[in-house]
């Protein structure tokens, strides 16, 4: 995948970079995010690549079983009093301290595809890592589809939300 952002915007910018890539209908389809962070990439890539730990540290995952290269990852959202779980299962491709893939090949959300890539900077004390998130919204039954339909709005905040979160759930693990 080529990047959505050069190094130097990276290491300018005073927060994270956001892109939204935009679908045929005018709707985010992709979302990347990108942010520097003050570890090596070893360090960054020993976080990424623990997919088993993203339970408890990225919001939604609830649990996560890997199998192999193959993972199986319940999410619960929960909204006030409700709480719905979805469960996706998908192809974990790494490509060691470089990016990491995955992409959902069964269950809900459909289309997900959640990807990591890293490059070291500052000699190697730092990396500049992307995040980026595709999913269709509209898989997720019910209650998503109710709130999208009161508020259309927010639509446009799914995905950059959940490049976002990946990547700062990364950032704050391997900067500890």
């Amino acid at each position: 995948m080529t990047s959505a952002f050069s190094p130097d915007a990276v290491l300018a910018a005073p927060g994270p970079l956001l892109q939204i890539h935009l679908g045929a209908d005018g709707l985010p389809a992709r979302a990347s995010a990108a942010a520097r962070l003050r570890a090596p990439p070893a360090r960054v890539w020993a976080v990424i690549s623990d997919v088993d730990g993203y339970a408890g540290r990225v919001p939604m995952i609830h649990r996560v079983r890997k199998d192999g290269d193959r993972v199986t990852v319940s999410l619960r959202f929960k909204v006030a009093l409700f709480s719905v779980g979805f469960a996706f299962v998908a192809d974990v491709r790494p490509d060691p301290e470089r990016s990491l893939e995955i992409r959902g090949v069964s269950g809900e959300p459909r289309g997900i595809v959640l990807r990591f890539d890293l490059a070291p900077l500052s000699g190697g004390a730092e990396t500049l890592v992307e995040s980026s998130a595709e999913l269709d919204v509209l898989s997720l039954g019910w209650l998503p589809k109710y709130f999208l339909g009161h508020h259309p709005e927010i639509q446009h905040g799914i995905l950059p939300g959940v490049a976002l979160a990946l990547l700062d759930s990364m950032r704050r693990a391997a900067e500890r």
